[in-house]
C-alpha cells in the first residue's frame, strides 16, 4: 500500500520533492497497480502482449530505461514483472488502447459522455506527462507552484476518475504544501474550468483597471435569462484585453453549471496600401470554419469535417450538453460570407446553456441592449497603468509627475495599447521627445515609428529573430528559432535577451513541456506591417516555408534542379571551388533552401581534402529546415564513418530518421554507429555507456533487418553489415539466445560470404552453440 508522509517531512520538502512523492510513489504505482490487475484479469493468457500492443517495437528501448531509472535511484523497487517498466509517460498510450478495459463504463453512461470522459483522462495524463521532465533535473532548480500544482491536480484527477479516491486524497494533501502559493489563494483552491484560451501573453500583460466594466460583465453573466454580450469600441482600447481577463476570472470561479471557457478569434484584415491583407492566421472565416474550431475545441475533432448542418446541430448540442462562456473576437471583420457565422454566435448559441462574450468594432445589429461601450482608460486606471509600464519595463517611476502622465493620455486618446508603445518608445529616449514624435503623427503611423527606432537599437542577429518569432503562427521554441536563423545557441540566447531587455519579446513559459516564446499579438501584427516587404523578411520567410513545407510547387525549382546538376559535374571535373560558388549564388536568390545547402554540404565532403567542418554546418543547416533526402544524410553518415566520429554519425542518422522514420537504411547507419560507439566505450572501460549503446544499436539494427527487402538488390551489402553488426552487438550485451537464429539467417542469406562463415564459427565456439 503507498503510504503518505508525516506532515512534519512533507513542510520541510520542495516542491520538486512533493512532486515526486505525489507522481512517482503514488500516482505511478497506483496505476500500475490498477493496469496490471485489470489487463491479467481481461486477457488471462496474453495480458503481456496486450501490455506491449501500444509501443510495438520500442518495448526494448523502454525495458532498457525502466532500468537505468532504477539505477540512479529514480525509481527504488525492485522489477517484479513487465508492468514494472511502465513509467508515468507511457500511461498515456496505455489507456488509450485499452481504455475500456482499464476504465470499465458504470451504469448506462451516455456514448457522448463516454468519449469525453476518456478525452478528459488523456489530457490530464498528457499533462502530466509534458510537465514530468523537470523531475529529472537537478534538486537546486525547484518547481513553480504552477507548474507544481497543475502536476499534481491532474495525478489527482486521474485517481479520482478512477476511484482511487484514498490515494487522491494523499495527492492532494502533498499539493496543500506546495511553496509560492499565490496569498490570495492561500485556503484551498477551488478546481477551476477546463479551458481553451490563447496564452495571455498574445492578449494582455499585467491587466490593470476597469473595475466598472468588470462588474457589467459579471451582473450580465449571472442573469440566467442573458446570454450575449458585446464589448464595443475603436482599435486599441483594450476590448481583447477586457475579455481574456473577464474570461480568466470565469475560468478560476469555476461557476456551475460552466465546464469549459473557449476562445475564438475571427479573420482580422488590416488596409494597407491600397488593398486589405490578412494580419494573423484566424480560427474561423465563416460559419463552416467556426463550426469546425468550435468541434475541434470541444474534442469532437472527427466531426469537424462532416457537413455543415451536420456540424451546427453537433455544436448546439455540445453546447446544451458542456455549457461554455465562448469568447469571440474581432467579430466584426468577418463580412459577406462570414455573415452567416456572425448569425450563428449572436442567435443561435445564446438559445443554448452556454453564453456569448463578443469584442467588435461596431455595434451589432439587434445586439443594442447587450453592449458594453470600451472607451479609453479612464484617469486613475490610466495612471495605474501607465505606472504598471514603467515598473514591468525597468523604468524609473519617479520620472513621472503628473503633468507627464496626463501628457501621455492626452497623446494616446488614453488607448492602453498606444500608451504601452508610446512608453517603450520612452525607453530609447527622453519622455518629452518620446510624447512630442508621437504627436505629430496618427496612431497607427505614431507606432511604426516607434517600432522603427526600436529597431534601429537592435543589433542585425536581435531584428532577424524578432521577425523569425512574429513569422510564426505559434509560439516558437528556442529550437525553432534557431532552425529559422541559423543562430548558435550563445548568438541566439543573447539576441534574445536584447529583444527582452526592450520587452519586444516576453520571457519564456511552458507550453506543451518546453519554453516558448510568446509575441503580442499587436506586436506580431506591427512588425508584420513595418518589415513584410524587407529582404531580411524575405529571407527568414524562405526559412520558415521550408520548414514548413510550404515551398509552392513548380516555384524556382528547376533553377534549384539546373544549380545541382552543374555543381555535380563541376565536382566530377573536380572543380569544387566552381561548384561552391556556383551554389552559394543560388542560395542568395533562394536563401535558406534546404536543397541547395544539402547538396554544398555534399561538395564540402567531396573536397580534397574534405572540408568536415562546412560540410556538418551545412548538413546540420539542411536538417533544421527539415530536408527530407534520405542521401544528403547517407552521404553526411558515410562521411562521419570515414572519420571514425561514431557519435556524430549514429546522431546523423537519426536526425534523418526523425525526418524519415520508416527509413530502414536509415536506421541500419544508426545502428552500426551505435555499436561501434559501444564498442569503444567498453575499450575505455566505460561499461554502463557501452551498454547503453548496445542497446539502441541492437533496436536499430533490429528494425532495419526487419524493414530492408532481402529482394532489392541496392540492399544486399547494408543487410550484410547489418548482420554482422547486430551478431557483435548480441555478443557484447550476452544475448546468447539470440544468436543462433540471427546465425542460421546470416549464413543463408549470405552462404559465399566468408565473413559471415568466420564470424558465425568464432560464435559458436565462444557461446558453445
Amino acid at each position: 500500500m503507498t503510504k503518505i508522509l508525516p506532515h512534519y517531512l512533507i513542510v520541510a520538502m520542495t516542491n520538486l520533492g512533493l512532486c515526486y512523492e505525489g507522481i512517482q510513489r503514488i500516482y505511478r504505482n497506483t496505476i500500475v497497480r490498477h493496469t496490471r490487475d485489470a489487463l491479467t484479469k481481461a486477457f488471462p493468457t496474453d495480458f503481456q502482449k496486450k501490455l506491449q500492443q501500444p509501443f510495438q517495437k520500442e518495448w526494448a528501448g523502454i525495458k532498457a530505461a525502466a532500468e537505468e531509472r532504477r539505477k540512479t535511484g529514480e525509481i527504488s523497487a525492485p522489477l517484479l514483472d513487465e508492468f514494472d517498466l511502465l513509467g508515468v509517460n507511457h500511461f498515456f498510450n496505455i489507456f488509450d488502447v485499452h481504455f475500456d478495459v482499464l476504465v470499465p463504463s458504470v451504469g448506462s453512461l451516455d456514448p457522448n459522455e463516454r468519449k469525453l470522459s476518456k478525452r478528459a483522462l488523456l489530457q490530464w495524463m498528457q499533462n502530466i506527462k509534458a510537465l514530468r521532465d523537470p523531475l529529472s533535473h537537478p534538486a537546486e532548480t525547484d518547481f513553480s507552484f504552477e507548474d507544481a500544482f497543475v502536476l499534481l491536480d491532474c495525478a489527482r484527477r486521474v485517481l479520482t476518475q478512477l476511484s482511487f479516491e484514498k490515494e487522491a486524497e494523499q495527492v492532494a494533501h502533498l499539493s496543500s504544501q506546495l511553496s509560492g502559493r499565490p496569498i490570495a489563494s492561500e485556503s484551498d483552491i477551488p478546481p477551476s474550468l477546463e479551458d481553451r484560451l490563447p496564452p495571455r501573453e498574445t492578449i494582455v500583460v499585467d491587466f490593470v483597471g476597469r473595475t466598472i466594466e468588470l462588474d457589467e460583465l459579471r451582473k450580465w453573466f449571472d442573469d440566467p435569462l442573458s446570454r450575449r454580450w458585446v464589448l464595443v469600441g475603436d482599435g486599441g482600447k483594450g476590448k481583447s484585453a477586457l475579455a481574456y481577463a473577464f474570461a480568466e476570472e470565469v475560468k478560476k470561479r469555476a461557476p456551475a453549471p460552466f465546464q469549459i471557457v473557449i476562445w475564438l478569434s475571427a479573420k482580422l484584415k488590416r488596409f494597407q496600401e491600397g488593398q486589405v491583407q490578412n494580419i494573423d492566421e484566424p480560427d474561423f472565416s465563416n460559419l463552416d470554419s467556426a463550426l469546425s474550431k468550435l468541434l475541434t475545441l470541444y474534442g469532437w475533432r472527427e466531426d469537424a469535417s462532416r457537413p455543415l448542418e451536420t456540424k451546427r446541430a453537433r455544436c448546439l448540442e455540445l453546447l446544451n450538453l458542456f455549457p461554455a462562456l465562448v469568447v469571440v473576437d474581432d467579430i466584426d471583420s468577418l463580412e459577406g460570407a462570414g455573415e452567416d457565422a456572425i448569425e450563428f454566435f449572436t442567435l443561435l448559441l445564446p438559445q443554448t446553456k452556454s453564453k456569448a462574450l463578443l469584442t467588435s468594432r461596431r455595434t451589432i445589429l439587434g445586439t443594442g441592449h447587450t453592449v458594453t461601450q470600451v472607451t479609453g482608460l479612464s484617469k486613475d486606471d490610466a495612471e495605474d497603468f501607465i505606472k504598471s509600464r514603467y515598473q514591468m519595463m525597468s523604468l524609473d517611476v519617479k520620472e513621472l509627475t503628473s503633468h507627464s502622465i496626463a501628457d501621455i493620455v492626452s497623446a494616446t486618446e488614453s488607448s492602453p495599447l498606444y500608451m504601452e508603445d508610446l512608453i517603450r518608445l520612452a525607453a530609447i529616449m527622453p519622455l518629452h521627445q518620446a510624447i512630442n514624435e508621437w504627436r505629430t503623427r496618427s496612431g497607427d503611423e505614431a507606432r511604426k515609428y516607434a517600432l522603427g527606432r526600436e529597431l534601429d537599437k537592435l543589433s542585425p542577429r536581435a531584428r532577424e529573430v524578432l521577425i523569425a518569432a512574429c513569422m510564426v503562427k505559434h509560439a516558437p521554441s528556442f529550437l525553432e528559432l534557431q532552425s529559422l536563423t541559423g543562430f548558435a545557441d550563445d548568438l541566439l540566447g543573447s539576441s534574445i535577451a536584447e529583444l527582452q531587455r526592450l520587452f519586444l519579446v516576453p520571457k519564456p513559459r511552458v507550453i506543451d513541456g518546453e519554453p516558448r516564446y510568446e509575441v503580442n499579438i499587436n506586436t506580431r501584427a506591427l512588425v508584420r506591417t513595418v518589415h513584410a516587404r524587407t529582404d531580411l523578411w524575405r529571407r527568414v520567410e524562405g526559412a520558415y516555408k521550408a520548414l514548413s513545407g510550404e515551398f509552392p510547387k513548380g516555384t524556382g525549382r528547376e533553377e534549384v534542379q539546373d544549380a545541382i546538376r552543374q555543381a555535380v559535374l563541376l565536382v566530377k571535373s573536380r572543380e569544387h571551388a566552381k561548384a561552391e560558388d556556383l551554389l552559394k549564388k543560388a542560395l542568395q536568390r533562394r536563401p535558406n533552401d534546404p536543397t541547395l545547402l544539402g547538396f554544398l554540404g555534399w561538395v564540402y565532403k567531396a573536397w580534397e581534402p574534405r572540408r568536415v567542418t562546412d560540410a556538418r554546418e551545412k548538413f546540420e543547416r539542411a536538417y533544421q529546415l527539415k530536408h527530407r533526402n534520405e542521401e544528403m544524410y547517407k552521404h553526411w553518415v558515410s562521411m562521419e564513418f570515414a572519420e571514425h566520429e561514431w557519435t556524430k554519425a549514429a546522431e546523423a542518422a537519426e536526425k534523418g530518421l526523425n525526418l524519415l522514420p520508416g527509413n530502414s537504411s536509415l536506421r541500419s547507419f544508426a545502428g552500426q554507429a551505435r555499436s561501434r560507439l559501444g564498442k569503444d566505450l567498453a575499450a575505455g572501460m566505460h561499461r554502463e555507456r557501452a551498454r547503453d549503446e548496445f542497446l539502441k544499436a541492437q533496436a536499430h539494427l533490429e528494425g532495419a533487418l526487419d524493414g530492408l527487402s532481402k529482394s532489392s538488390p541496392e540492399n544486399i551489402d547494408l543487410r550484410g553489415y547489418s548482420y554482422r553488426s547486430l551478431a557483435l552487438t548480441y555478443e557484447a550485451l550476452g544475448v546468447r539466445v539470440k544468436l543462433p537464429a540471427l546465425m542460421k539467417d546470416w549464413r543463408e542469406e549470405f552462404p559465399d560470404d566468408p565473413m559471415a562463415a568466420s564470424e558465425c564459427e568464432r560464435l559458436a565456439r565462444k557461446f558453445h552453440l
